[in-house]
């Protein structure tokens, strides 16, 4: 065992350039995944303010996590045998048996695994205190002492994990050199040279499913449907991006051989020629790079975008700092809900209890219902029978008169005439001209409004918003019992409440519990024995749930998103290689033949031109074409403002498209040498 440990030992030193790489990232990524996982289990972090989202987020990062490591390990392995097939098939033909090799490759496999492992084990328990800070800080909450966490259950299923995920790996390579003869690990180098074929039924699949791919992140409009369609047209962009460059490829590339004036010049015939005989390889790889950088831009543009918007979010839905309404609901179910007088007492009273300054106070009186739009009617559920939630809209009435005493301006309504805003589209109510039809009553549209003074909620606002002003009580009233007597007991309750506004936003805050706990009292005095139905949406109970929500995904996304970057580095770094060793002898053959050595260097540059600059070129063309579909997803989170998300989206894009140039300079050098 000593000889098989030492020649394992020997074999690392010898091909560090190989090894390194790969103990590397093994390390980096149980690191990422210690991480994740630690965070899961930690239930401290549970506790912090704006801390419920994260178990559930890391749980799905460190699968997520899993599945990407499995497939860059078996990656990086398929690199490494291929360079080593050789070298163990030389080892075979002077006397070693199979099993020999076998066990060189065990004692390989073990030592390259436990260092990583040990590695990614001592390096993650550093990372880990640093990213619990770095949580802290972007949840906006107090540093929780004591985030030193090392224990058995986060320790053993990370470590075990890998070293199970190399144990499957080393089953894989024994069975493949079990299974081959001698001879073929001589010429394993050579296999795949003949000249690939165009493959059109790959090439019309890689057409569809791509066209289908941006077909419907460009077609799709609800963001419900946004979102239900969202993972389907990333498997079909994904397919399209593999078939094509595979198929594709070797297109364009047959292509610009058949045009002479390009192909026979010492600059292009090699690049051109070499890659063609290795397409497939090299596509496959290319499109993996396509995909993963796809993934880069997509996840820090969207959590970077979310996370920056935040103020702008509750701004737009939280204008005023509490929402308060309550009522007492009586033995047969019947709620009687507290006029908006009633209830400015009663937080007035509080306020000046726990001593806080009130700015102002409105009184919001409205009726909220969700209706489907069809052919200028309006329908409940159970009047149509293709009736679509994704289609379904929230619609918030209101009188003149509140309309008038909010915002101090005078519609003048008549009595079968309306005023419409949409809420998040300008340009009025969609699909509505002329009149509008609600529960058999036709009102005439008189007036497209741009804003609308009652603030919808933010589960409302994650679908279509649209505000009616109708012109007086009687008329409210009708359209709030025609929808009672269509819908029965789920129908929607006249909503009576308060908006009010601090002096002081953020003493406010603080006495927010104190506040809260104040009015439950006074409402528990008022009941005589009567059911309290009580809800005080607050600003700052908001922005907590906001902080939660996008401060983890944007420590996912940035986590992710360097996972990622990290895998295209990688496969950047093993493709250079690979190229190397393999055009080595092809560019000394043409150095023979009177190519000079800055002919050579140019037939490298137009290899860049031609391929390695073509994955960042359709991760941005991927992004552009997304960028609809996900703007309507981001919807679905409140965000509504495109030019934010423009602004990330390009930024993302730019520093990405500078680390991967960076990228490739730096391992351009590395194919370089080997080449000379």
């Amino acid at each position: 065992m000593k000889l098989y440990s030492r020649m394992a030992v020997q074999n690392i030193r010898n091909n560090a350039r190989f090894f390194l790489p790969r103990i590397g990232t093994e390390a980096g990524l149980l690191v990422c995944f210690y991480i994740m996982f630690t965070l899961a289990m930690d239930d401290r972090m549970q506790r912090v303010k704006g801390g419920n989202f994260l178990s559930v987020f890391m749980w799905m990062g460190a699968g997520v996590l899993a599945l990407l490591s499995a497939v860059l390990m078996l990656y990086i392995n398929r690199f490494l045998m291929k360079q080593r097939k050789r070298e163990f098939g030389v080892y075979n033909v002077l006397g070693m048996e199979k099993r020999h090799v076998g066990r060189v490759l065990f004692f390989e496999n073990l030592i390259s695994s436990l260092l990583s492992v040990a590695g990614g084990l001592c390096a993650g328990v550093l990372f880990y205190k640093l990213c619990s800070l770095l949580i802290c800080r972007l949840l906006q909450t107090d540093i929780v002492a004591g985030f030193y966490y090392v224990t058995p259950v986060t320790v053993i299923p990370s470590a075990a994990f890998f070293l199970l995920l190399d144990g499957f790996i080393f089953l894989l390579n024994r069975i493949s050199i079990a299974l081959m003869k001698p001879v073929e690990l001589l010429q394993s180098r050579s296999v795949g040279e003949k000249e690939p074929k165009v493959k059109w039924v790959m090439l019309a699949l890689g057409l569809l499913a791509l066209g289908s791919g941006y077909a419907i992140a460009l077609v799709t409009q609800s963001p419900l449907e946004a979102l239900a369609f969202f993972f389907l047209a990333v498997l079909l962009v994904i397919a399209g991006t593999y078939f094509l460059f595979v198929a594709g490829s070797i297109f364009i590339l047959k292509t610009l051989k058949k045009r002479e004036n390009f192909y026979y010049r010492p600059q292009n015939m090699p690049a051109v020629s070499g890659l063609l005989y290795r397409m497939k390889q090299n596509a496959v790889g290319l499109a993996s790079i396509a995909i993963l950088a796809t993934g880069v831009l997509v996840m820090i543009s969207t959590t970077v975008t979310l996370y920056a918007g935040m103020e702008g979010v509750l701004a737009k839905n939280y204008p005023q700092d509490v929402y308060f309404e309550a009522g007492f609901s009586d033995e047969n179910g019947e709620t009687q809900p507290l006029s908006p007088t009633d209830l400015e007492s009663m937080m007035r009273a509080a306020a000046d209890k726990n001593g806080i300054e009130i700015k102002s106070i409105e009184q919001n009186e409205y009726l909220c219902t969700a209706y489907l739009l069809k052919d200028n009617r309006l329908y409940v559920s159970g009047e149509v029978d293709d009736f679509n939630m994704i289609d379904v809209g929230s619609y918030f009435f209101i009188t003149e008169d509140t309309y008038r005493r909010l915002t101090g301006e005078s519609l003048t309504l008549g009595k079968n005439q309306i005023a419409v805003c949409s809420m998040y589209n300008p340009s009025g109510i969609k699909d509505v001209t002329g009149r509008l039809t609600v529960h058999g009553a036709t009102y005439e549209i008189v007036r497209n409004l741009y804003h609308f003074p009652i603030s919808p909620s933010a589960l409302a606002s994650s679908f279509a918003c649209y505000g009616v002003v109708v012109s007086d009580e009687q008329t409210l009233n009708n359209i709030y019992l025609a929808q009672k007597e269509a819908i029965g007991k789920n129908a929607s309750e006249m909503t009576r409440r308060i908006a009010v506004s601090f002096a002081d936003r953020e003493k406010a805050a603080k006495a927010g519990d104190s506040l809260d706990s104040d009015l439950r009292e006074a409402l528990r005095k008022m009941a005589d024995g009567r059911v309290v139905e009580y809800n005080l949406n607050t600003r700052w109970n908001a922005k907590e749930a906001m902080l939660g929500l996008f401060g983890t995904l944007l420590f996912l996304g940035v986590l992710l998103g360097a996972v990622c970057l990290f895998a295209t580095a990688l496969i950047i770094y093993y493709k250079q290689i690979s190229e190397g060793y393999e055009d080595r002898i092809r560019f000394q053959i043409m150095e023979k033949i009177g190519m000079s050595r800055q002919e050579v260097r140019q037939t490298i540059r137009k290899q860049v031109l031609l391929v390695f600059f073509l994955p960042l070129a359709v991760a941005g063309l991927h992004m552009a074409v997304v960028f609809p579909l996900l703007t309507r997803i981001m919807k679905m989170l409140m965000l509504f403002s495109v030019e934010l998300f423009a602004v990330c989206a390009l930024g993302t894009f730019a520093v990405f498209a500078l680390v991967y140039t960076l990228i490739y300079l730096g391992t351009s050098k590395t194919y370089y040498k080997i080449v000379q």
